[in-house]
């Protein structure tokens, strides 16, 4: 699927609503209220909607999960996936950490999301020795699913009704990251499946009602308000929501030109997007906006940084790609 008239629009459209909300996220700067002394907290619309947000990793996982599994990639394509997405992180990084946020604008703030480009290529390793054994590859994911995301539910529930219970469970947020090969393998088993639309929605309210759950529980247990994204990725809220959203648009198309053209663009380029929206959020920080901002200037914003780094990487792919075939074509 080099081409847009190959790609399946379904994808691209997925990609583009996961890239949305993780840049959306990472604007950051909404009211998302607080904690006052003897009160219980209750999310606010801000809150409710960020919380559409725990699905966007999931998104991208499932994907990716269905486009690769079905190809069985041999170990060197596995490696050299795993390579390439090696090599975004260290240039992610070297380059736009430390040389460009650090050195040239003196802005000490950490782009923490490359942690997704570490996992991606740990994840395209283990796949190709899990697929060599399928009853290895049942039992892994079975327990993956056991811990953390039934753990997840189990540990709500206990701090839900005795909020005075000392329990700590190791790793609310998962065992390292290693829950996104279930997301992975979720995308891959489910990508044939159809359901009617009415049980895609059904997914998703179900899923913004636990991870809303698990919102109001932890922020009210550890009396300040729980992030309720990153955490909750490996977590059912999160599983249920994500399939939702993937049942509900894969098969979706749309016979508008630009909004092909469009969703297309934003699909062949989310890595890029992944790389260079923090940088963009964080100098736009420093220069033009301070926090707090409304509802609609965070949606309008991050739609621009989505639009300008797709356009920007999608022009550096080109000019490498242009730099690599006159090369080829030199005669020594």
């Amino acid at each position: 699927m080099t081409n847009s008239q190959n790609r399946i629009f379904g994808y691209d459209l997925i990609k583009a609503i996961a890239i949305f909300m993780i840049v959306f996220y990472h604007m950051g700067g909404l009211d998302y209220g607080k904690i006052e002394a003897d009160e219980y907290y209750i999310p606010n619309f801000n809150k409710f909607l960020l919380s559409f947000c725990a699905s966007s990793v999931p998104l991208f996982l499932m994907v990716n999960g269905a486009l690769v599994l079905p190809r069985h990639l041999a170990f060197k394509d596995s490696c050299l996936k795993a390579m390439r997405m090696l090599f975004l992180l260290i240039f992610g990084k070297i380059v736009l950490q430390y040389i460009v946020l650090e050195k040239c604008f003196r802005i000490e703030e950490e782009m923490a999301h490359f942690w997704f480009l570490g996992t991606l290529g740990i994840i395209y390793i283990l796949s190709f020795f899990l697929n060599q054994k399928k009853w290895i590859k049942s039992i892994i994911l079975i327990l993956l699913i056991i811990y953390p995301f039934i753990t997840n539910l189990i540990f709500d529930f206990i701090v839900f009704f005795h909020p005075d219970t000392q329990f700590y469970l190791l790793g609310h947020d998962g065992f390292l990251t290693l829950y996104t090969l279930v997301y992975f393998y979720l995308g891959y088993y489910i990508k044939d499946f159809q359901i009617r639309p009415i049980y895609a929605y059904l997914l998703i309210i179900i899923g913004l009602i636990l991870i809303n759950f698990e919102v109001i529980v932890l922020s009210n247990y550890y009396h300040f308000v729980y992030d309720g994204v990153n955490g909750s990725f490996p977590t059912i809220g999160a599983m249920m929501l994500s399939a939702g959203i993937f049942f509900r648009f894969l098969r979706v198309t749309f016979s508008g030109r630009l909004i092909r053209g469009l969703i297309s663009l934003i699909g062949r380029n989310t890595l890029g997007i992944y790389l260079f929206h923090v940088l963009v959020i964080f100098l736009m920080r420093k220069y033009f906006y301070c926090e707090p901002l409304n509802l609609v200037f965070v949606t309008i914003l991050s739609c621009c940084i989505i639009l300008f780094s797709a356009l920007f990487y999608n022009l550096l792919k080109s000019l490498f790609r242009s730099f690599i075939q006159s090369v080829n074509q030199e005669k020594f």
